[in-house]
């Protein structure tokens, strides 16, 4: 599990930026770590789930933060969990919140983490 005052700065003020002052962070991770895509940061509030990546502006050298999902927890009806061969050999999972009719995907978390992130959100939404 992360520590939200080790993520990087910018993605810190980005969820800073996004959450309410009664909101609390109970808890980072890091997944869809591998050599070819980006590491996307996961951070689970009291009200949501944020899934945001740092991306590069081309040549120019700098970065910004892209918010992938932005999930409030109380619209998400159920939660399921997979893994494929890769994710297996690796010891990862993938969680998928549904919400009515779509479904945010947060692939190749550790498993322990992902299934901590899993009881979290049952927890703060009451989803069984």
């Amino acid at each position: 599990m992360a520590i939200f005052e080790y993520l990087p700065e910018q993605i810190q003020k980005a969820v800073l930026g996004h959450i309410s002052k009664e909101e609390q962070i109970r808890m980072c991770f890091i997944a869809n770590s591998s050599l070819i895509s980006d590491r996307d940061y996961v951070v689970i509030t009291d009200k949501r789930v944020m899934v945001m990546d740092e991306r590069n502006l081309g040549y120019l050298g700098k970065s910004y933060v892209n918010i992938k999902e932005d999930v409030q927890i109380d619209q998400i009806t159920s939660i399921e969990v997979s893994s494929t061969f890769k994710n297996k050999l690796f010891r990862q999972l993938n969680m998928s919140l549904h919400i009515d009719r779509y479904t945010y995907l947060i692939k190749n978390g550790d498993v322990k983490e992902i299934k901590e992130a899993v009881n979290l959100i049952k927890g703060l939404s009451g989803i069984r």
